[in-house]
């Protein structure tokens, strides 16, 4: 018997978990809590017909909240999928033209302040309450995970951006070798810049020049030269991965859940693993989770990928303790396109910054 939390659980992908999670047999107690009244209930009331639920309505914002929360549940595994502000919200709160260029140039580092500001919050009622069971983090967790973890609340794992890219790998392996996605077998170290990618404006070469590592095995033979001799299959990667589609984000959540509810050993793909800043292959142990690399790829390997792929994303470097400097190329954007000016990020600084990136934005809406 297990009870799951989700935070966020009205929201677009938290709705998608909870309707996925439902069918899960270790998951015997589901406390859905948001905001949204109207929403979670009508979900609650869809889910109560196949596990005991319990719906809770708090303003998540109100110090104390999350804390009461966890101390009144104690959730063996919660799901951090409250986001104040998307990705895609931010595409649409201001001019297409300004758009375009703060997303080629600025890239999603410098938005930041307002992607880590509730998991700040949310980490640290998790820790007040006596830091209850395991906490999968959304909130790009390839940036933010690995800050929390510098200030001393590092969720479990995150969910969705590679985990993504492994699934849709593994199906165009099967599919060129007309084999069960079963027989296939994907190797993949990987960042949130390379699934940015997929649907950015940049060209091919870009990727090409710090490319995510990627071992195919298709019925546990290496195809990998295969694969990647083939010119049209990265091409055909970007089109066929998916786009803003919260089902997918959910699966991979509900995936990590039952890893880490069975405490089976399976090793899977995961997006930040013991809140590492990047996507590979792990195992969940009662250490929590264990990466596991591939053949011939040490961790100063996994490193180097990833530091630059993080330089993709406009971050110049993420300190031991939190700290985060942005690069100049993205800084500049931001501070040109937006008038926001921020170089570095100190986790003492991140809630007044992050209502000061707001305020830009809203001063430029159409």
């Amino acid at each position: 018997m297990a009870t799951v939390a989700i935070f966020g659980s009205a929201g677009v992908v938290g709705l998608e978990i909870a309707r996925t999670m439902v069918f899960q047999p270790e998951v015997t107690r589901l406390v859905l809590i948001d905001i949204n009244e109207a929403k979670m209930r009508q979900e609650a009331n869809d889910c109560a017909m196949l596990a005991e639920n319990v719906p809770v309505v708090t303003d998540l914002t109100r110090d104390g909240a999350i804390e009461e929360v966890f101390a009144k549940y104690k959730p063996d595994v919660t799901v951090q999928a409250a986001i104040p502000i998307s990705w895609y919200t931010l595409a649409n709160s201001v001019p297409k033209d300004i758009w375009k260029r703060v997303n080629f140039e600025a890239r999603i580092g410098p938005f930041l302040p307002l992607l880590l500001s509730f998991p700040i919050k949310f980490m640290e009622g998790w820790k007040a309450a006596g830091s209850p069971g395991e906490v999968i983090q959304l909130s790009l967790p390839d940036i933010v995970n690995p800050v929390l973890s510098g200030m001393g609340v590092a969720p479990s794992c995150g969910s969705g951006n590679t985990e993504n890219l492994c699934s849709t790998l593994r199906m165009m392996v099967a599919d060129k070798f007309a084999c069960p996605t079963r027989e296939i077998d994907i190797k993949l170290v990987a960042h949130h810049y390379h699934c940015w990618f997929m649907h950015s404006p940049s060209e091919l070469p870009d990727l090409q020049q710090r490319m995510f590592h990627f071992r195919a095995f298709c019925r546990s033979y290496d195809v990998t030269d295969e694969v990647m001799g083939d010119a049209d299959f990265l091409p055909a990667l970007r089109k066929r991965y998916p786009y803003q589609r919260p089902r997918f984000a959910a699966t991979s959540v509900v995936k990590n859940t039952v890893r880490m509810l069975r405490g089976d050993g399976v090793v899977t793909h995961v997006s930040s693993p013991g809140a590492r800043g990047g996507g590979m292959d792990a195992r969940f142990t009662s250490d929590g989770w264990v990466p596991v690399l591939p053949q011939d790829f040490s961790m100063d390997d996994v490193e180097a990928l990833l530091q630059s792929a993080r330089e993709a994303d406009g971050i110049a470097s993420i300190a031991a303790d939190g700290t985060v400097t942005f690069t100049p190329k993205a800084n500049g954007a931001m501070a040109e396109l937006l008038g926001f000016d921020c170089k570095v990020l100190e986790p003492s600084q991140v809630h007044e910054r992050a209502a000061e990136l707001l305020e830009c934005i809203k001063s430029i809406r159409p």
